[in-house]
């Protein structure tokens, strides 16, 4: 009986192990598409003019707040 009990709470700590890396995993795979999305927003305002910006009512100032805020969208509905 010994044996079985350890087995069972052995395995127990196992499964608790799993579900905490698959958690992890997730966590780490939606912060890398925030960044992804961050970065990608970053990059293609900052490729446009400064004419192209004003048409659109954006400052170069305001470019990383809204990649951040464009990067964060969604985000109440993870994990």
């Amino acid at each position: 009986m010994a044996i079985s009990s350890n087995n069972a709470h052995l395995q127990a700590v196992l499964d608790d192990l799993r579900s905490g890396f698959k958690r992890f995993l997730l966590v780490a795979q939606q912060a890398n598409e925030r960044r992804r999305i961050y970065r990608a927003t970053v990059w293609e305002l900052n490729n446009l003019t400064n004419r192209d910006l004003a048409d659109l009512g954006i400052s170069r100032s305001h470019i990383r707040q809204l990649a951040l805020e464009a990067s964060q969208k969604g985000r109440a509905n993870e994990v």
